[in-house]
């Protein structure tokens, strides 16, 4: 539910963060078109968080724009899906 704005902000948050490692589980991956060239990308899946046994659900969603041969991520929302 916080929201950060900017590459510093957001490299604040990540390295504040109380864990030292984390495993990514990919649940799905749907993709469309989007503006200008750009693709929407949304992403579910678990996170495994240092040795817990309960995994955390989380959803992402981000907007890929092409930069001349390459790509970059112009928007990108992440959600732990906490109960």
């Amino acid at each position: 539910g916080d929201q950060f704005l900017g590459a510093t902000p957001i490299l604040q948050k990540l390295t504040t963060l109380q864990f030292q490692t984390v495993a990514h589980k990919t649940t799905s991956v749907d993709c469309q078109p989007g503006p200008a060239g750009s693709i929407v990308v949304f992403v579910t899946g678990q996170l495994a968080v240092d040795a817990s046994p309960n995994p955390l659900q989380f959803s992402q969603t981000f907007q890929l724009m092409p930069n001349g041969g390459s790509w970059y991520v112009h928007n990108d929302m992440f959600r732990l899906n906490l109960n």
